[in-house]
């Protein structure tokens, strides 16, 4: 099925459009999922780590499953509307440039008396909440350089030898690579795929509060899409290789927009 058979007439069958891309994503997470050891959440301790191939891996695609979550939002919310907060207007600030910051001196604290410290409670469990809006470029951030390898080598000339310098080695694909906020990124992804009237609320209250931030004259981002392409998606030349994920970000892709069309 293309994208093509979801429309018919110039008129978009969003129903079809959003159970059939919940459908192609559904594996699609749950693969990464497996791969990053989430199969089976809650039995047995997970490593805090992951190989380097694994962890790059889930993350090259992790990036296009969120925008292609991120973008059905914006299908299933197409409709939903938030009532507005009440935004004071900015007031110009006639005030000092400079204020006053009080920075806790060490040393100086009370302390608690003994035996009266209340028991430390267990840390609660981290969650991440699932990004609706798309990460803008950034235009001061610079071209990446491959750095060369080196130390330097400082010493006085006949006081102080010169040091042998360690070869340089490339990272091996097995080198291990803290997972913690990978895992709680896909931990987030699932729970917005399960749950999308939910986040689709979300995004409608976000809406309504740029509205009213526009309305008091203050600046606000205007679409939850950046311009452009589709972010995550496979550009040409990438040494990524092509996967169904692509396919789903771009038709999502299109039906976001065709959606925001909608509703404008």
């Amino acid at each position: 099925m293309s994208v093509w058979d979801e429309v018919s007439d110039g008129v978009i069958d969003w129903d079809l459009v959003i159970e059939r891309n919940v459908r192609l994503l559904g594996p699609i997470v749950a693969t990464l999922c497996v791969m990053a050891g989430l199969a089976e959440p809650g039995e047995g301790d997970l490593s805090p780590t992951l190989p380097r191939r694994i962890h790059r891996a889930v993350y090259r695609l992790l990036r296009a499953a969120e925008a292609a979550v991120r973008r059905l939002i914006i299908v299933v919310g197409r409709d939903m509307v938030a009532a507005e907060p009440v935004m004071p207007p900015l007031k110009p600030n006639s005030g000092p440039l400079v204020t006053h910051v009080p920075v806790p001196v060490p040393g100086l604290g009370l302390a608690i008396a003994a035996g009266t410290q209340a028991p430390a409670e267990a840390p609660a469990e981290r969650k991440l909440s699932f990004p609706l809006l798309d990460p803008l470029p950034d235009p001061n951030t610079q071209p990446f350089h491959i750095r060369t390898c080196g130390v330097p080598r400082i010493s006085i000339p006949g006081w102080t030898p010169l040091f042998p310098v360690a070869a340089d080695h490339e990272p091996s694909p097995n080198d291990p690579i803290g997972a913690g906020y990978l895992r709680l990124r896909l931990e987030a992804l699932s729970r917005a795929l399960s749950d999308l009237p939910r986040q689709a609320m979300r995004l409608a209250r976000w809406r309504a509060r740029c509205t009213a931030l526009r309305k008091a004259g203050r600046a606000g981002r205007l679409s939850p899409l950046r311009p452009g392409p589709a972010y995550g998606l496979r550009r040409p030349g990438s040494p990524r290789h092509e996967h169904p994920v692509d396919d789903v970000l771009r038709d999502l892709h299109y039906f976001a927009w065709e959606a925001r069309r909608d509703t404008s």
